[in-house]
């Protein structure tokens, strides 16, 4: 009984060993098995080995590649077109007419989605910045990665293009396929693999074959195309390189002119500021720029790079530098950037009405007038750029684009930075009295017009002054003119009226009187229907000066002898003398001074200070800004002065470098003492001076004033001043006495004289015809 069960025992450790035996070796035939056909499966390359089809049944096998390839290409074209994608409409939306508020630009039928933009609304006060740039690996991606969508895009359209395998039952095929497939599409290095599994049975006679795999290798680049979108991409997050572009682009074209963009930051110190800006005569502008220099965008390792040099300026050319994106890798690709015209989004620091102006700081006190313009611009933009890829030589010349978009934004003067709170415009600082509201008188009107044309004044900055408080913007004339307003009511006001080239001038006028009724400032002048206000424009004429000189004759002490020092054989304009004195104890007693009857030329010595000060115009209903020219003047020379018609004090004064000696001289002077006649005599030392002052001319009182009309200032080119001079030259030295030097002063006095003051009138010279 024991033995029986021992060698049960045994018997089932026998089995179960057997059976081990077994399973391990059906494993080992598995292993193998897969092994094997896993090798047989794959070539060294990774490219799967696909079954030798019968001669018969060939056709069917290309016919069907063929299809795959065509499919794929389909898709390949898509994803190149729209940024990686077959069907970007999942991922976003798209506009044509407003793409900054949009994921992408739409370009009818193709739909371009951005690689880098922002999604919040361009009024918000921040920026989040995101991309829709896809996956290229379906391991990164499953759902939308190029991979992933172009193995659904060939899965969907290859029917359409394999039509049931109709066209090989003419030739006696019996052809069934499955409906379920799966396509695999792998991104490769060079080229863009497809792997179709789909089971299809052909029978032709008595043959049969069946087929379970498709593969084709399209040769492109799909992958560099797409690492060097990524690349620029990647540049433009790091570095603004759109924003900065578009910055410097404003900065080169702004200036204080009205065809230009306002500056962002500058001063200026005028009476006023003539010019405006219109926000959206500027969105044109800037959009009109971007199509022009957004191409001009360039790409250093692309076959289309080219450098470009300008004979113009290191400014220009630093522009046109900072154009180039200093990247490498795309030798074989030509690199574009466009930007179409599309709508920007672009906003300025402009007024409730779209106007942009300076603030404007304008001072007038009678004497000082002070203007200053502060110009601070604010700039927020946003606008699309296309990028575009080209490989002219892939698909074998056909040639292939890989496009995606990028956005620039730009906010307060500055790319745009992620998450940063955009500080809001500081606002113009503007005195109450000026505000709109207190404008409450009725409309007051004003036409300015040029003191000798008559012409119309188009831009003339008008201006009000509330004395003790502030001066108020009230607006500028237009083309005819005219300017129309309404102004603050109150007593002692003052109108000013600016313009460039133009004399200031300034209007007192109570405006209280007028919160019931229209008016019109200005006042009544020859050729004008209502009342005007007048301007002189400034006038640049050439000042030059002769002098007159005034001539001594000399009585000896006993009256017996007379001599006269008449230079050049000059006439005497009149036979009195204009100013004598007696020299008691000189032995050349009587002196007289004659003036010549002609002017003469200056002397290579002689120069002559001239300075004019306008004291008021012709209308004393308005005053001016105080206005006066100094100029110096030497023989054969004219100095380029500015003038404008008015009343004028003129001091003129000549002076000689020669040197000028008065010789010692002993006088002796007789005198009674009881009844004994006495002898003093006294000497007086000998003077000597390297500079005299000969000539001068003083008409300071209302009676002498020059009167410049615009008829003689603006149809001259030249104004000449006559100076009385004392021709102290022409005396010989032992005939010249200490009282000679007080002869100069006294001339400033006799300059003045009714009977002299008209033969010294300046001379005005006509413009030449010529």
């Amino acid at each position: 009984m024991s033995s029986t069960k021992r060698f049960s025992k045994k018997g089932q450790i026998t089995v179960f060993i057997i059976i081990g035996i077994l399973i391990l070796f059906t494993f080992a035939g598995v292993l193998y098995i897969t092994k094997k056909t896993t090798k047989e499966t794959f070539t060294a390359e990774g490219e799967p080995i696909i079954e030798e089809a019968p001669q018969t049944f060939k056709p069917i096998r290309t016919y069907t590649d063929n299809c795959l390839i065509q499919t794929a290409k389909k898709g390949l074209i898509l994803i190149g077109q729209q940024g990686g994608y077959i069907h970007p409409e999942i991922v976003g939306s798209y506009s044509a007419a407003d793409p900054v508020d949009a994921d992408g630009i739409n370009l009818e039928p193709v739909l371009v989605p951005y690689w880098h933009y922002n999604v919040e609304a361009n009024p918000s006060d921040k920026v989040v910045y995101t991309s829709l740039k896809p996956k290229l690996y379906a391991p990164e991606d499953p759902v939308m990665s190029i991979e992933t969508q172009l193995s659904s895009f060939v899965e969907d359209q290859l029917d359409e293009c394999l039509d049931d395998y109709l066209p090989f039952e003419n030739e006696g095929f019996r052809i069934n396929k499955e409906n379920l497939k799966k396509v695999e599409a792998t991104v490769g290095e060079s080229s863009v693999n497809f792997l179709l599994t789909m089971n299809v049975k052909a029978e032709k006679e008595s043959m049969e074959a069946s087929f379970d795999k498709f593969f084709v290798k399209i040769p492109l680049e799909l992958k560099h195309y797409y690492e060097t979108a990524d690349l620029i991409a990647s540049e433009q997050q790091k570095n603004f390189f759109l924003e900065r572009q578009g910055l410097e682009v404003l900065s080169a074209y702004s200036a204080v002119d009205p065809q230009l963009f306002p500056p962002q930051a500058e001063v200026r110190f005028e009476y006023f500021a003539p010019y405006s800006w219109s926000e959206n005569t500027l969105q044109t502008n800037f959009k009109d720029l971007l199509i022009s220099y957004v191409p001009m965008l360039r790409f250093l390792g692309s076959e289309n790079f080219y450098y470009r040099v300008e004979d113009r300026s290191y400014f220009t050319q630093k522009i046109l530098d900072n154009m180039v994106l200093p990247l490498f890798g795309a030798e074989d690709l030509q690199v574009n950037f466009d930007y179409f015209g599309w709508e920007p989004y672009f906003k300025t620091n402009s007024d409730a009405e779209g106007i942009i102006k300076p603030e404007n700081i304008f001072i007038s006190a009678w004497v000082l007038s002070y203007g200053q313009q502060r110009y601070e611009t604010h700039y927020d933009a946003s606008y699309p750029v296309l990028v575009t890829l080209n490989d002219e030589f892939a698909f074998d010349g056909e040639g292939y684009k890989f496009l995606f978009a990028l956005e620039s934004n730009i906010r307060n003067n500055n790319p745009a930075v992620e998450g940063v709170v955009r500080e809001s415009y500081p606002k113009a600082v503007t005195s109450l009295a000026c505000d709109n509201e207190q404008k409450n008188t009725e409309m007051l009107k004003t036409v300015v017009v040029d003191s000798f044309s008559g012409d119309p004044l188009e831009a003339v900055r008008v201006g009000f002054t509330i004395p003790d408080q502030t001066d108020c913007e009230i607006g500028s004339t237009d083309e005819e003119g005219v300017l129309e307003s309404k102004y603050p009511s109150v007593y002692g006001g003052v109108v000013n009226f600016i313009q460039t080239d133009y004399l200031t001038n300034m209007y007192p006028i109570d405006t209280y009187k007028y919160q019931d009724q229209q008016g019109m400032i200005g006042y009544a002048a020859a050729g004008y229907q209502e009342k005007v206000v007048e301007m002189d424009k400034f006038k640049i004429i050439n000042i030059s000066a002769r002098k007159r000189n005034v001539q001594k004759c000399v009585t000896s002490y006993d009256g017996k002898t007379t001599s006269c020092f008449i230079n050049d054989g000059q006439s005497l304009l009149f036979k009195e003398p204009i100013y004598q004195y007696e020299a008691n104890g000189s032995l050349n007693r009587l002196n007289k001074y004659y003036l010549s009857g002609r002017s003469s030329e200056l002397n290579e010595d002689e120069e002559v200070l001239l300075t004019l000060q306008r004291i008021s115009g012709f209308h004393d209903e308005v005053m001016s800004q105080e206005w006066s020219i100094s100029a110096s003047v030497k023989k054969g020379e004219a100095a380029e002065v500015q003038l404008v018609p008015g009343l004028y004090k003129v001091n003129g004064m000549l002076t000689n470098d020669q040197k000028l000696v008065i010789p010692k001289e002993e006088r002796c002077t007789k005198y009674d003492v009881l009844f004994w006649e006495q002898e003093a005599c006294f000497d007086f030392d000998e003077i000597s001076s390297d500079k005299y002052l000969s000539g001068n001319l003083n008409w300071d009182t209302p009676e002498n004033y020059l009167i410049i009309t615009p008829e003689d200032l603006y149809t001259s080119q030249e104004l000449t001043f006559f100076i009385p001079n004392q021709d102290i030259y022409s005396v010989p030295e032992n005939m010249r006495l200490v009282e000679d030097l007080q002869v100069p002063g006294r001339l400033s006095e006799l300059s003045k004289k009714e009977t002299i003051r008209p033969s010294l009138e300046p001379e005005y010279i006509p413009i030449s015809e010529e």
